[in-house]
């Protein structure tokens, strides 16, 4: 993996820049800078569960079938963000050589750069100013830039920045309520959640992906919410999202959440640390397997149509608003 040039501040005392010395090997008074951090480490941050993360089966949506569907991912941009169970790595100088490799990500290091991580978001509506985030370990500060998850997570870095319950530019206020509501057939229930029964295929695919894949999210994820709304109309009506702003200020949301706190996206954090060259060597590595895959059993839970797994047998899934059978099904 070819890495572009950090803009961490690195001191002489950094771990990686001794490959024999890997932060599994350190005590944790080293890991963290102040009595403080370290505390909260181990009352907090040390106990925190990792969202287990997905991947889409290849195949299982297919594009001459679900058009629309695949022209709002592409839109976004945000394909690499539904097949993250594989990294294709090709050498030039050696001609067409393609490697597929197997990723996984590193629940102790997450834990422990959740537990110092911080967001600096100066940039005013016309994208002037500055954007980072930045952790510390072992006294090291690291800092990385919206332009720089960009290029580590695959994502275009344009579109409007929405941050969860917050938008910029101003103008696109008016996209969350009533107005969204018909855009996407769907209709208020109280307590800042949508019904969803009534949306389309594509619609509810979309919402699927979100919840589950893109900004995953603990409770019940088949619960639509004011957010969902917001950047589902964006995408229906084809306006572009700074995916990295968005997804920047979830990890955020994840480790400060005081209702449900959790961590998420254990593998864009792995291309974070990857991108700062710790040594990772000795750390513990969970990999994503099949049974993180959504596939067409898993696709059942949005309780609507008949779809066929990857055996061939068809499962009825019972619904009030079903809508054509030929329109739901999923084959792999």
């Amino acid at each position: 993996m070819s890495r572009r040039k950090s803009t961490a501040h690195k001191s002489a005392n950094n771990p990686s820049d001794n490959p024999s010395l890997s932060l599994s090997r350190l005590p944790l008074r080293k890991w963290f800078n102040s009595k403080e951090i370290l505390k909260s480490y181990l009352d907090i941050f040390s106990k925190l569960p990792i969202l287990k993360p997905k991947y889409l089966s290849e195949g299982l949506l297919p594009e001459d079938k679900y058009e629309v569907f695949w022209k709002l991912v592409d839109q976004q941009g945000l394909r690499p963000l539904l097949f993250m169970k594989e990294r294709q790595v090709s050498f030039a100088p050696l001609g067409i050589l393609l490697v597929r490799l197997i990723v996984g990500y590193y629940p102790r290091m997450i834990r422990v750069v959740a537990t110092s991580l911080w967001l600096a978001d100066k940039l005013n509506d016309a994208g002037e100013g500055e954007f980072y985030l930045r952790f510390w370990i072992g006294g090291v500060t690291y800092t990385i830039t919206l332009e720089e998850l960009a290029s580590l997570w695959g994502l275009p870095n344009d579109g409007i920045r929405f941050k969860g319950g917050h938008l910029r530019p101003k103008e696109y206020d008016h996209w969350s309520g009533k107005h969204s509501q018909s855009v996407l057939n769907v209709s208020y229930i109280g307590g800042g959640k949508y019904s969803v029964g009534e949306m389309s295929t594509n619609h509810r695919l979309l919402h699927y992906m979100l919840s589950y894949l893109w900004l995953p999210r603990k409770g019940n994820r088949g619960a639509l919410t004011e957010e969902d709304v917001f950047i589902m109309r964006a995408m229906v009506e084809e306006t572009e999202l700074n995916w990295q702003y968005l997804l920047a200020y979830r990890l955020m949301h994840y480790a400060s959440s005081s209702l449900e706190p959790s961590l998420g996206h254990g593998m864009l954090w792995t291309k974070i640390l990857e991108h700062f060259e710790f040594d990772l060597s000795d750390e513990e590595v969970i990999y994503v397997t099949e049974e993180n895959a959504i596939m067409s059993r898993s696709l059942n839970k949005m309780g609507r149509g008949t779809v066929v797994d990857r055996k061939g047998k068809k499962n009825r899934a019972v619904a009030e608003n079903a809508p054509s059978q030929s329109d739901m099904s999923f084959d792999s």
